[in-house]
């Protein structure tokens, strides 16, 4: 009896899956901000209230979805995780102005959307786009503004302004080479550890990440490359 279930269950959900394999990926944020929607609508009823409730039953057909799909949404580059922040980010650019929401980034709505009042959300995103905020600086406001230490720059002109941040001391070159040496032997332990899995053991989420991970890491190098001339 027991061996009849999953199959009852996948076909539960399988439109789901069919759903979020029609969305299309032309536009990371576009596609993102699509998965929110259609998981929101799905599961939730398309209420960000219900979504931000206390409830324990409200993520119950959610949770059921995301555990007996595992394995599909891992295709995908999804996963729970994944697919909560796609309603968070998904929930905050429908409380955001028009005029601004579109001209965000990813990485930037995903930071602002962390902020519990709409309001405030709003008031850092429209400085972000004013004051051409990078990704930093707006995760630098989030979190000023979780302290409550972002402030109005003109009481007449209300307007979010980073406080100016305070300098960092020169890193000591003998040191940042002793550093860079010993990173060096602590990648090559990673690296001998890392050839001892099965690689056809990762999802392709986990590959997906780790590709990410390898390129920003290649980048960073080539860049202190070019630095030392």
């Amino acid at each position: 009896m027991n061996e009849l279930q999953p199959p009852i269950v996948q076909s539960e959900y399988q439109d789901a899956i069919q759903r979020l394999h029609a969305l299309t990926r032309d536009h990371e944020k576009v596609y993102r901000l699509e998965v929110g929607q259609y998981i929101l609508q799905r599961f939730f009823g398309g209420s960000a209230v219900l979504y931000g409730s206390n409830d324990r039953n409200k993520e119950s057909k959610f949770k059921d979805f995301a555990t007996a799909h595992m394995a599909d949404l891992a295709e995908m580059a999804l996963s729970d995780q994944t697919l909560r922040r796609c309603v968070r980010v998904r929930i905050c650019y429908d409380t955001l102005p028009p005029s601004v929401r579109d001209r965000l980034g990813w990485s930037a709505t995903l930071a602002i959307s962390t902020v519990a009042e709409p309001n405030q959300r709003a008031r850092i995103a429209v400085a972000a786009i004013e004051q051409q905020w990078t990704v930093a600086q707006v995760e630098a406001a989030v979190a000023l503004d979780d302290k409550h230490r972002l402030w109005d720059a003109d009481s007449d002109e209300p307007g979010l302004q980073l406080p100016d941040p305070k300098p960092e001391p020169l890193p000591q070159p003998g040191r940042l080479v002793n550093r860079t040496e010993k990173w060096t032997e602590e990648v090559q332990a990673w690296h001998q550890e890392f050839a001892r899995i099965d690689a056809k053991k990762l999802s392709q989420d986990q590959v997906q990440r780790m590709r990410t991970a390898v390129a920003t890491l290649r980048e960073q190098l080539d860049e202190l490359e070019r630095k030392l001339g």
